[in-house]
């Protein structure tokens, strides 16, 4: 299967996961969305980087591009490549001085952090977002049929079925799935 190159198309606060926000990222030229839940930092380094807004203070990811440019290394992509956890998983690929290629393993958030400062392009494997798409299908009352199954997710995972229902515009679904947030967040109380 090929590599699909994704761009950032949203960076919105979470409704359902206070001090979280929503990264959407969107398939080049086409409708498939893929939203990502990330932190309040890592949020704020994407969305500096986006608007072109240079800190006081380098955050990480600009230490570390800091140090790939000493090294005389650059940043060739970022390729997300799994879902472990409620995570999503990169690797960055760097090249060195001698042409030589290597992978490091990162949060995808703070991936894109880095590949939004050079412009450096963001891909993930066609069969990973069609798994991550398919889990979250147009028709998905089959899938909220089974409440049992999907209360069994964390709220983390929940929050990213919402949004990406709220995204595909499935509002009687996406209020199905808040009301199992909702049950879940007061069972923790």
């Amino acid at each position: 299967m090929k590599d699909i190159k994704l761009t950032i198309s949203a960076l919105n606060a979470s409704t359902t996961s206070p001090g979280n926000y929503i990264m959407v990222l969107q398939e080049i030229n086409c409708t498939r969305k893929l939203a990502i839940i990330i932190g309040l930092q890592e949020a704020r380094a994407i969305a500096a980087s986006l608007e072109q807004i240079k800190p006081v203070e380098p955050l990480n990811h600009d230490l570390l591009l800091d140090t790939l440019v000493n090294l005389k290394a650059t940043l060739q992509h970022v390729k997300i490549c799994g879902f472990r956890e409620a995570t999503f998983l990169s690797t960055i690929v760097i090249m060195d001085s001698g042409n030589h290629t290597f992978e490091v393993e990162s949060r995808t958030s703070d991936a894109i952090a880095l590949a939004t400062r050079v412009n450096c392009p963001i891909y993930i494997n066609e069969r990973l977002l069609n798994k991550l798409t398919i889990a979250l299908p147009v028709d998905v009352n089959p899938l909220l049929d089974k409440c049992n199954e999907l209360e069994n997710n964390s709220l983390e995972e929940l929050d990213v079925i919402l949004s990406n229902l709220l995204l595909i515009e499935d509002y009687e679904s996406a209020g199905n799935v808040r009301d199992i947030i909702c049950k879940k967040k007061q069972d923790q109380q």
